[in-house]
Parts: C-alpha cells; structure tokens; sequence
C-alpha cells in the first residue's frame, strides 16, 4: 500500500455487523507490546481506530487518560459500555478530533491498514507534540512449518498480503526514524475460539455464506483434531505483536 491508496471501503466498514462477537472473540496485544509503544511518561494517548476496546483497556489500566477514538457506531458502542473512563469519539483517522499537539501518543492496534494513508499521517503529525509518538501494532499467527497451525493458515485468503510494517513504511514517515519490534505471544485456543475469531475477519465476513462456513468448519476441524491428539481442551497457537513506532524530531546517532 503506498501513501496514496485508499482501503478496500467494503471491507473497511463491515466490523460493526459483528461487533459483540468481535470484543468476545478476538485477542487483546500482550503487555510487552503495550509497553514498547508507550513514550517514557505519557499522560494523554489516543487510540485511533479503537474499534471495540482491546487495547483502551490496555491503556486505562496502566492509568492513562484515554481518547478512543473510531468510526463505526456499533463498535464504538461496545467501547463505551465496556469501558466508560475513556473518551470515546466517533470519527476517523483522517480528521481526529483532539487539538494539535494534545496528546503525548497516537496508538493504532491492528488498523492501520484501513485508514486513508496520506490523510492520516497528515493529522498524526498535527495532533503529536514533537518528542510525542505515533505506535502501531498488528496481532497475527506466527508462521510455522508443518503441524495443524501450518493447516490453519492455508486457509486465510489473506495470506501472502500481511506486509504490515511495509505498509506504514509506504506512507512517507522518515524510514531510519521507525523502530520496529516483534513480540512473541501464546493464545491457548479452543476449536470455538479460533473459528469465533477468524468469523469476524472482514474477508470471511464478505464471502459468499457457503463458503464461509466452509472454511469456518474446517478451521473448526483442524483445531478440533489438534486438542483430541494433545487431550486438552485448548491447544497453544504462537503468535507475533509487530509493532512499529514514530517520534517526531527524534535524531539518530
């Protein structure tokens, strides 16, 4: 994606169709992730396109003060009720609602890549104060060789297309002023939580519904088959937080 390209607007827009099962099903970020997008001494963050909460809740517990900030009326309904210290905003990345130079961090969990490229970082760059940071992760599969994890990801029609850390470096930020860290994480997972959580995924959500379930079963299946093998009820998938931050005005040596 480069600074120029719009996302996909169908996909951009359908979470909130599923906007319960999305704040049951999907993970939160792990708290070393959190950690390393955080500036020393923040106060005031922003969480753009916070959708249902995942990482508000995050960012409230460690004491801050929170604007969430999303344009999806259901998801952003969810947020509220599930966390009533933020501020919650109904709006997008490219016109924020916050004074330029008010917040100490502008954090993106895993959505960066629906917003208008150009026009986000235009308003990141007016709402952070210089020494203030932008941060932004993505959660997904670590990927493996072989056994039921291989399985599972031959089934993601997005495969092949998850240059997260690419896409941001494509918006025009200063390259040697990104620093990027990658945190290993384990979500212990039922056959219901896997497909409950790849159901919310905006691919799956437009697809032709036999399709779609087709795929959900198999998903079912092959996580099914892996906790009969290891006799439990849940089985340990590996995961990766990717997370990439900007601050203004910071000087390398």
């Amino acid at each position: 994606m480069t600074a120029s390209d719009d996302p996909d607007p169908r996909r951009a827009t359908v979470f909130g169709r599923h906007a319960e099962d999305y704040d049951r099903w999907r993970p939160g970020y792990p708290d070393a992730a959190v950690d390393w997008m955080l500036p020393a001494g923040a106060r005031e963050v922003a969480d753009v396109g916070a959708g249902t909460g995942k990482l508000t809740g995050a960012l409230l517990a460690r004491g801050l003060h929170v604007d969430a900030v999303e344009p999806d009326p259901d998801m952003l309904a969810v947020l509220r009720r599930r966390h009533p210290a933020a501020h919650a905003h109904l709006a997008g990345a490219q016109a924020l609602p916050l004074a330029d130079a008010g917040v100490d961090a502008v954090l993106v969990a895993s959505a960066w890549h629906w917003f208008p490229a150009g026009q986000a970082v235009a308003e990141v760059r007016r709402v952070l104060p210089p020494g203030g940071r932008l941060a932004v992760a993505w959660n997904g599969p670590t990927p493996t060789v072989g056994g039921w994890t291989s399985e599972l990801a031959a089934l993601d029609p997005d495969r092949g297309r998850k240059d997260w850390t690419g896409r941001l470096r494509a918006t025009g930020l200063p390259p040697d002023e990104l620093e990027e860290a990658r945190v290993p994480w384990t979500w212990d997972v039922s056959a219901d939580d896997v497909r409950g959580t790849l159901a919310t995924h905006s691919a799956l959500t437009l697809m032709d519904a036999d399709d779609r379930e087709r795929l959900l079963d198999a998903a079912h299946g092959i996580v099914a088959a892996a906790c009969a093998a290891a006799g439990t009820a849940t089985v340990p998938w590996p995961q990766t937080c990717v997370c990439v931050r900007w601050t203004p005005d910071r000087r390398t040596t």
